[in-house]
């Protein structure tokens, strides 16, 4: 592949409590699905327009809020097969996933400060670093690469595994990878990856 198209998926239902998700497997909201059907038609338009060259496949995460947002986009690409990576997950937050910050720290004290202190190496219990999860998703790029050799590939991620590849990309420290901004439904053009 010569550029990738890198895409966060819809919105989720409404997390007021504001509870870790990371790997959990959670539907798009229906507002999640409108976003991505804008973004479908923004995307057809630029592809007939002449201002962005046809995906030549679709890849996405096994998780269904990633599943689904590919499959809307890939709805408006013609000829582009949808292609699924395990490898393109969201980290795995282990035994945080479903709780809240007040409850990780109640639960696991001195874990989220230490994930602070050292955020690309810190693991929590039975999950991901950022470290484990760039070298995951560095891996499956190599394979979507292997397969998808020339062109533009469209790839519908999660904020966290979007934020790592766009700091190696960059060439950021991963330890400030929380820093750069991923809003669902929002998409980076990387030229030359």
């Amino acid at each position: 592949m010569k550029n990738l198209l890198l895409v966060r998926h819809g919105d989720l239902l409404p997390n007021p409590e504001r509870r870790f998700i990371g790997a959990s497997d959670v539907s798009l909201s229906d507002v999640g699905r409108a976003r991505m059907r804008a973004l479908s038609e923004e995307l057809a338009w630029e592809i007939n327009s002449g201002n962005m060259e046809t995906p030549k496949a679709v890849c996405c995460s096994d998780l269904v809020r990633s599943r689904e947002s590919a499959a809307i986009l890939a709805a408006a690409i013609p000829d582009a097969p949808l292609l699924c990576f395990p490898g393109l997950r969201e980290i795995s937050l282990g035994r945080w996933e479903g709780r809240t910050r007040l409850e990780v720290e109640r639960d696991f004290p001195g874990q989220y400060e230490a994930r602070g202190r050292n955020m690309a190496a810190f693991q929590p219990e039975e999950g991901e670093s950022f470290l484990m999860l760039r070298n995951r998703a560095l891996a499956a790029l190599a394979d979507i690469r292997s397969r998808r050799s020339d062109g533009l590939v469209l790839a519908v991620g999660h904020a966290g595994l979007n934020k790592v590849l766009l700091a190696e990309y960059l060439a950021l420290p991963l330890n400030d990878v929380l820093r750069i901004p991923q809003p669902y439904a929002c998409r980076a053009f990387l030229p030359g990856w």
